[in-house]
């Protein structure tokens, strides 16, 4: 589904992208994990050209996320979550999770509504569809933002640390609602430092530093023989947090 053969991006001097590969199956779940500064948000991000890669090349369903027409309709096959949930506040919960649809796929308000109360029933947060974001928890929020990013029925899924910015209490709900999707078949590239999460869904665990892949391997084998020194000596550190 996904192809990235030797990327690079710059950020002025700062190689934040150093000769990145990486294949990516349909319904595979990927993890990303790293130090600060590694690369692992740069990485997502380039996949779906809110950064512009430097070098290399990517390509999703076959077709190359280069500029172009077929790039654009390409892109909208990707659905992204972020670390903060971006919700238009002056919108309701119904009204945010509607107007993608609307906008991008020139969809009548009827089916969209219906469509959109559908995706939060999937994530189960349907009861506050005529709230404000303001009025909900974190958690609530980044269930709502998954639920958009579902709305224009993605074939592929990016999460750039979806509960970095909940408190404690509110993560598992949004893990939930993560596992639910990974259940369901979605493909899912989830850049995150819940190590739990890793074992528990993805078929690969990548990790990276300075802006290169490090080592790629199944969660078993990551967690419990781990090749490369520099990832023992991560795992070393986080997993006794």
């Amino acid at each position: 589904m996904l192809s990235m053969d030797g990327v690079h991006k710059w950020f002025g001097g700062f190689h934040a992208l150093d000769d990145c590969s990486l294949e990516v199956s349909q319904g595979e779940k990927i993890v990303i994990c790293g130090p600060s500064g590694s690369g692992k948000s740069t990485l997502i991000r380039c996949i779906n050209a809110i950064e512009r890669h430097d070098g290399g090349r990517i390509t999703f369903s076959g077709v190359s996320l280069d500029d172009g027409r077929e790039a654009v309709q390409a892109r909208k096959g990707i659905g992204m979550v972020f670390q903060q949930f971006n919700l238009f506040p002056h919108l309701t919960v119904l009204d945010n999770v509607m107007l993608a649809p609307m906008l991008v796929k020139r969809q009548a308000p009827t089916p969209s509504r219906q469509q959109a109360l559908a995706l939060l029933e999937r994530v189960r947060i349907v009861e506050q569809a005529n709230k404000y974001p303001g009025q909900l928890s974190g958690g609530q929020q980044q269930r709502v933002a998954i639920a958009r990013a579902l709305a224009l029925q993605p074939q592929l899924m990016l999460f750039d640390e979806p509960t970095s910015a909940l408190d404690p209490e509110m993560v598992g709900e949004v893990l939930e609602a993560m596992q639910e999707l990974a259940r369901e078949g979605m493909t899912m590239i989830v850049v995150t430092h819940e190590m739990g999460f890793a074992r528990q869904v993805a078929d690969r665990v990548i990790f990276m530093e300075a802006g290169r892949i490090v080592e790629v391997q199944p969660p078993d084998r990551f967690f419990d023989n781990p090749q490369s020194e520099r990832t023992r000596a991560f795992l070393g550190k986080i997993l006794t947090h």
